[in-house]
C-alpha cells in the first residue's frame, strides 16, 4: 500500500499589506476526556462529538505557527514543539515546513509567544542547544516568562515541572533578546498583543490589522474548533485556571463573532482559519475556504 503522506504544510494568505504564512508543526492526538472537558462528562464530551460528525475515540490535533511578513519585519507566532516532540513522533515539523515554503530561520526577526507551553516555545532551540531563529528578538508576556521559567515552578509535581524545565531551558538563554509584553502592547506597526490568560498566567492573543482587514491569533484560547465553541464554559486539561479560562474564551470568542475578524486557531483543522459566529448562547466555527491563490 502507498503511505499515506500528505503534502508539505504551509499555506499562503493576504491580509491587506501582510503576507502571511501559516507552518504546520504537526499533529497528535488526544484523548477526548477529560482533555477538553474537565467539569463535563464523557458522554457530554462525546455527544458533542458525534454531533459534528467527528469521532468520539481520539481527537486529532493540529499545530499551526504563523509567520507574517510586514515591511522589514518577518514575526513568527509561537515555534511548535522542537526536536524533543513532547508531543508525539508527527509533530517537531516546523523547519521542514518553513523550507518547503522557502523560508530561512535566519530571516526571522521576531518571535511572539502566545505563552509558553510546549508545543509553543520548545521550537526556539535546536537539539544542540542553539537558537532556531539566530536573528530574532522574541516576544512573551512577562507573567508568563516568570511563571514558566522559574525554577520554582519546575520543581512542581509533574506535568507541570517537567513542562516548566523543558521551557526554562529554551527562554532563558535568550532573556537578554526577550521583550516582557505588558497586558496590551504594540509589537509592530499594525499588531498588538492583547492579554487573554487563563490557559497559562500570561497567554496572550494577537491581532492582527492591514489596509481595513483584521485577524485575531487566538493561540489556545479554544482548544478545539468545536468543543470550544459549543461549550466554551467547559475547561482543558491544560488550563492553568479554568474558571478564568473560559471567562476569557467567552470574551474572545464573542468579540471575535461580533466584529467579524478572522481568527487563527493554534488547534483548529489545519490550516485553522475562518470565522466565529453566534450559536444560541455558545458559538460556532466558520472555516475560511482554501484559496488557491
Amino acid at each position: 500500500a502507498v503511505p499515506l503522506m500528505q503534502v508539505p504544510g504551509f499555506y499562503r494568505f493576504r491580509l491587506g499589506a501582510l503576507d502571511c504564512t501559516v507552518l504546520s508543526d504537526g499533529w497528535t492526538a488526544l484523548d477526548p476526556h477529560p482533555t477538553f472537558g474537565t467539569n463535563a462528562s464523557a458522554e457530554e464530551v462525546a455527544s458533542v462529538l458525534r454531533g459534528a460528525r467527528r469521532a468520539t475515540d481520539s481527537v486529532p490535533t493540529d499545530f499551526n505557527c504563523l509567520l507574517v511578513r510586514a515591511g522589514q519585519q518577518l514575526i513568527l507566532f509561537d515555534t511548535g514543539s522542537g526536536p524533543s516532540r513532547p508531543f508525539g513522533p508527527h509533530t517537531g515539523r516546523l523547519l521542514e515546513n518553513m523550507a518547503a515554503a522557502g523560508i530561512s530561520p535566519e530571516e526571522v526577526t521576531l518571535v511572539a509567544y502566545t505563552h509558553a507551553h510546549p508545543d509553543h516555545c520548545w521550537g526556539t532551540m535546536k537539539a544542540d542547544n542553539t537558537p532556531t531563529f539566530p536573528n530574532a528578538r522574541y516576544a512573551l508576556s512577562g507573567a508568563d516568562y516568570d511563571f514558566w521559567a522559574a525554577e520554582a515552578t519546575g520543581r512542581l509535581p509533574d506535568p507541570v515541572g517537567m513542562m516548566a524545565r523543558g521551557t526554562r531551558a529554551v527562554l532563558r538563554p535568550l532573556g537578554q533578546r526577550t521583550t516582557m509584553l505588558a497586558a496590551q502592547a504594540d509589537i509592530a506597526p499594525g499588531i498588538r498583543a492583547l492579554a487573554a490568560r487563563g490557559h497559562s498566567p500570561g497567554h496572550t492573543i494577537f491581532r492582527l490589522e492591514s489596509e481595513g482587514q483584521a485577524l485575531l491569533v487566538l493561540g489556545d484560547t479554544a482548544n478545539h474548533s468545536v468543543i470550544s465553541l459549543a461549550r466554551p464554559d467547559w475547561h482543558f486539561a491544560f488550563d492553568a485556571d479554568g474558571e478564568v479560562a473560559a471567562a476569557t474564551r467567552r470574551r474572545v470568542l464573542g468579540m471575535a463573532a461580533s466584529d467579524g475578524t478572522l481568527v487563527l486557531g493554534y488547534h483548529f483543522p489545519w490550516p485553522g482559519l475562518g470565522w466565529v459566529e453566534p450559536a444560541g448562547d455558545a458559538f460556532r466555527f466558520a472555516p475560511m475556504p482554501w484559496r488557491w491563490g
